[in-house]
């Protein structure tokens, strides 16, 4: 699972910035650059409060951070499929 890259992926498809996304989240804009780079493992807790802050539900943030290992129960086309629809509803305004 991947958290931080999905943060970011998250952030960018909205068009967000760091300092935008920290504030509304409550938290330093330099501690979630280290949590979309991996340098930090967020609770759950974290995570949905960047996902409020985000505007994204919390499970839609987990499955888009599950490997392959962790929907192994769910095909690959089907998972992508999943992942452009979540992104592309994010990237509309």
């Amino acid at each position: 699972m991947n958290i931080g890259r999905t943060l970011k992926l998250c952030r960018s498809a909205k068009d967000l910035s760091l300092e935008v996304v920290a504030a509304r989240a409550g938290i330093s804009t330099s501690y979630l650059s280290r949590l979309e780079n991996d340098k930090r493992e967020p609770t759950l807790a974290l995570v949905g409060k960047v996902a409020e802050a985000l505007e994204v539900p919390v499970p839609v943030v987990i499955f888009l951070a599950s490997d392959d290992k962790e929907l192994k129960y769910m095909d690959k086309e089907t998972a992508q499929r999943f992942s452009d629809l979540a992104l592309g509803l994010m990237r509309q305004k």
